[in-house]
């Protein structure tokens, strides 16, 4: 309800007809001046009333609108903010899908940017689900990576979907060698955040902060991927090698598109004549 309708009406009509009425008589009996100086007080009083009743009138309505203005103003920093973070996320998704075309061409050989669906809570740094499959190139032992290094392979492959077992997987084993000292070894996953250095000989050289890569022995994965950094080198007394820890390259908690290469070809290994 308005302001306007919220005023005394009836109280204002009656006090105008009083003095309408006592103006009438006035004229009636000749005192003319006589009403007009006796009543010229409650006039002044009744048109300042009036002025002050438009006056807030006005400012109410003024009020009204800057309310209505504001909400309006309100609703359009919202979708502007809804779509700047909108635009904000697909630039940086762009950006991502860049680096894995760059990384594919590094590589030499056309690989498939896959989407990142699934993830079970249970194995979280254990194994995860893309959207890509068989119907796109993807098989078996396909080799998984990111901008910033190795994730792990191709466990199992659908027509639409696949299943890829990360570094951390355990059973998961990537040949890999010192960048450094060229010392090679066996990386291993074992369920955890870090991956575990095996099977080196005798004499290895690992410091830490020293990048280990793929060595491309084993037949699946490609020479020089990264795949961790050396965090701990522990020289057991009477331990013929040193253990050592790594940490993957590849944020392997945060992953939302990977890069899948298609499967190695299968080394044929020359037939030795007796």
């Amino acid at each position: 309800m308005s302001l306007l309708q919220r005023l005394p009406t009836r109280e204002i009509g009656f006090a105008l007809a009083l003095v309408l009425a006592a103006g009438a008589l006035g004229l009636a009996s000749g005192r003319t001046a006589v009403f007009t100086e006796a009543f010229k007080p409650t006039w002044s009083l009744l048109q300042s009333a009036v002025t002050t009743i438009r006056g807030g009138a006005a400012y109410f309505q003024d009020l009204e609108a800057l309310r209505l203005d504001n909400t309006r103003l309100r609703q359009a920093l919202t979708l502007a903010e809804s779509e700047l973070a909108r635009q904000v996320e697909v630039d940086a998704q762009n950006k991502r899908l860049s680096q894995l075309v760059e990384l594919s061409q590094t590589q030499g050989v056309k690989g498939v940017a896959a989407q990142v669906v699934a993830r079970a809570p249970d194995n979280w740094r254990k194994r995860l689900v893309v959207n890509r499959g068989t119907a796109d190139g993807v098989g078996p032992d396909s080799v998984v990576m990111s901008p910033r290094g190795l994730i792990g392979r191709v466990l199992v492959a659908g027509t639409q979907t696949s299943i890829i077992s990360l570094l951390t997987d355990p059973g998961q084993t990537v040949a890999c060698l010192g960048q450094r000292s060229r010392s090679p070894g066996i990386v291993a996953g074992e369920g955890d955040p870090t991956l575990v250095m095996r099977y080196m000989p005798q004499q290895v050289d690992f410091r830490i902060g020293d990048l280990v890569l793929t060595s491309g022995f084993g037949g699946i994965f490609p020479k020089g991927i990264p795949v961790g950094k050396v965090v701990r080198v522990d020289q057991r007394p009477g331990a013929i090698t040193p253990e050592v820890t790594l940490v993957p390259t590849a944020d392997l908690d945060r992953l939302e598109e990977v890069m899948i290469l298609p499967p190695l070809a299968p080394i044929v290994l020359p037939k030795l004549s007796s």
